[in-house]
């Protein structure tokens, strides 16, 4: 098979599109909210001739966390609700700890642990800043994305 793309979105704080086309190539993109409305109307177009799974981080708040950020996390996860809705595109909201077993992520990994797993599955794909530093939102988005391909039966090497 290997013919449908696949799109994880993390809505998180330091959240990230990525998307793993048939062609095995894998693009991530940090949150910005302008830059998805036009990946996602690209991509958009071809799903007329490529299926397009698509799956959202089901995030929801913490105890502690504080007012502000729940506000800000809510929002954002609306935001990018909206746009799917707007451009037409069916989703799934997928908790954590659902992608993070289909990649093979032991419980209560730390960010650092799930990035150096999804790593493994992704060798060339950039899992860190501009800076150097990981950016946990770029690996949560590839390890949904991931769960999507191996949720509709196609192998990474496919």
């Amino acid at each position: 098979m290997g013919k449908s793309w696949y799109v994880g979105i993390d809505p998180g704080k330091s959240g990230a599109m990525a998307v793993i086309r048939k062609d095995k190539a894998t693009d991530i993109y940090d949150f910005d909210l302008d830059l998805y409305i036009e990946i996602l109307k690209d991509i958009k177009e071809v799903s007329n001739i490529i299926p397009i799974y698509l799956g959202v981080e089901k995030v929801h708040s913490m105890p502690n966390q504080g007012v502000s950020s729940t506000f800000t996390f809510g929002q954002r996860l609306g935001e990018i609700e909206g746009v799917l809705k707007a451009i037409g595109f069916k989703y799934e909201l997928i908790p954590p700890q659902v992608w993070q077993k289909s990649c093979g992520i032991p419980p209560k990994s730390d960010k650092k642990a799930i990035a150096n797993i999804i790593s493994s599955y992704f060798p060339l794909a950039n899992l860190n800043g501009p800076r150097g530093g990981l950016k946990d939102g770029r690996s949560d988005a590839l390890g949904i994305a991931y769960y999507l391909k191996q949720k509709y039966k196609e192998d990474i090497n496919g």
